[in-house]
Parts: structure tokens; C-alpha cells; sequence
């Protein structure tokens, strides 16, 4: 659970392990007043430093020899992968929006009434409207892509009524005209194993119980307004699977050992 990790990491490196991949949210993100307005005080602060953000799929090899690596939250993920490529583009002048759908597995294994599956089945509701923690990670890497450190973003979680995954729609008013976001899109992530680019928006079900991330990302108003897709499963790109991919890298190996699984579509 988010918060426990600080309370333990102290013990833990002293002991100097080669590799150590949190899955919380305790070490992702390093500006403490943006950490603390979305999660409160930090227990471990001094430590905040020691961690590498493992945002597996734009790090890539830079990921090499790093010990301590922070695994991006679940919807953190699924909104760098769609919104990176514009930032480091410096087309995000305004603060992108992000509306992104989970499953009820991105709500952690204790039981709740949102979880209890009379309510979410057949269901959709937003919740956290006011700023979802996640926020703070995808503002700090936009940040750091785009050079800027203004830069907002706004994120707007809901519950569907779905098991797994998580599909992200992200609407961005560029800086400039952007006619052709897909080629931006493709340019981006040409070589990355993970990240598929397609032609039409993505299908949830086509990534679920996969590593696989699908893009895709339309011009309107002759570029005036993009829209940009993504779509994730929350426990595998989300979660396992990047920390493996995150792993992989740090120890110098094959980035997709282990990862080439396929999903369970269409069944």
C-alpha cells in the first residue's frame, strides 16, 4: 500500500540490495511540494533522491545500472505514454486533460463498497475529481519532457465496469498547429517494443493481460486540437510488467524477457 514503502525503506537499503523496484508511490515523485498537496507529508524524504522514475518505455536504456527504481502508477502510465511525445515536442502550452477509465483491479485488494461487484457491475462513476494522486507524477514528467516547470495537467479517474485495464483519452490545445499527431506519435516511439502506434483508437480488450501499450492520436480543427488515445492493462503495463521491463534494463538485459506473452483477446 502507498505510504508503507517509506516506513521500510531505510531497513531495506542499509542492507545495500543490487536492485530494488517499489511498486507504491512513496519514491515517484521528487518535488516535495508537489508530493505532499497529493499525499502528505513523506516519512523518508532524504531517500526521495535516490530513486529513478521507471517510466520503462521513454527511459529505455537510460535505465541501465539503476538500483533504485520508482514503478509508475497505474494511470501515470497510460497517460506519459499518450502525452510524452507531445511534451517533448513543446506543444503542450495549456494543461492537457486526461479522462481515463479503470477496472476494478486499479483498486487495490481491499474490500470496499466501490469494489463490491453489485455496485460496479453495469456502472460507471468518476471519482477523485478533485485531483487524483497520480496527478503528481504525470505533472512532474511532463514537466521534465517539455523543459518547463509551469506545466499542469489534469487528470479525471473513473470506474467502469471492466475487470482490468485502463483506456485514456487526453485532449491537448498545442502550442502550435500539430495537423499530423500520429507521425508524431510514430516518430516517438519507433523501436520501443512496447508501445504499438495504430491507425484507428485503441480496443482495451486487445492489451489486457499483455505489457503492450496502444496509441493513437487525431488532429481536429486542422491541428488546433489534438486528441490522444491510450490504452493499458493496469496490472501488467501498469504495474508488473513495467517493473519487470524496468528490471530488464537495470541488469543490462533483454528488455523484453519474459514480457512477449500475449493477451486473452478476442476471448
Amino acid at each position: 500500500a502507498h505510504g508503507e514503502s517509506q516506513q521500510v525503506a531505510e531497513g531495506v537499503l542499509a542492507a545495500d540490495p543490487p536492485l530494488v523496484i517499489d511498486l507504491a508511490a512513496d519514491f515517484r515523485v521528487h518535488d516535495r511540494a508537489l508530493y505532499e498537496r497529493f499525499y502528505g507529508e513523506h516519512g523518508a524524504w532524504p531517500l526521495v533522491e535516490s530513486f529513478t522514475y521507471g517510466l520503462a518505455d521513454v527511459h529505455g536504456g537510460r535505465l541501465a545500472g539503476a538500483r533504485r527504481i520508482a514503478a509508475p502508477g497505474c494511470f501515470a502510465t497510460a497517460t506519459l505514454l499518450a502525452l510524452h511525445p507531445l511534451a517533448a515536442a513543446g506543444l503542450l502550452a495549456e494543461p492537457p486533460v486526461a479522462v481515463a477509465l479503470t477496472g476494478s483491479t486499479g483498486s487495490g485488494t481491499t474490500p470496499r463498497r466501490t469494489t463490491h461487484h453489485p455496485l460496479r457491475a453495469h456502472n460507471l462513476f468518476a471519482y477523485a475529481a478533485a485531483g487524483h494522486r497520480h496527478e503528481a507524477e504525470i505533472v512532474e514528467q511532463l514537466r521534465v519532457a517539455a523543459g518547463r516547470d509551469a506545466l499542469g495537467a489534469v487528470l479525471l479517474t473513473h470506474s467502469a465496469p471492466l475487470v482490468r485495464g485502463i483506456h485514456v483519452t487526453a485532449t491537448v490545445t498545442p502550442a502550435r498547429a500539430c495537423p499530423d499527431p500520429l507521425a508524431l506519435l510514430r516518430e516517438a516511439w519507433a523501436g520501443r517494443p512496447f508501445v504499438r502506434v495504430l491507425d484507428a483508437p485503441p480496443e482495451l480488450a486487445a492489451v489486457v493481460g499483455t505489457n503492450f501499450a496502444h496509441v493513437h492520436a487525431v488532429a481536429r480543427d486542422g491541428g488546433a486540437r489534438v486528441v490522444v488515445f491510450a490504452a493499458i492493462d493496469n496490472l501488467v503495463k501498469g504495474a508488473a510488467g513495467q517493473a519487470v521491463q524496468a528490471m530488464n534494463l537495470a541488469l543490462g538485459l533483454d528488455e523484453a524477457a519474459g514480457l512477449g506473452f500475449a493477451g486473452i483477446y478476442p476471448c
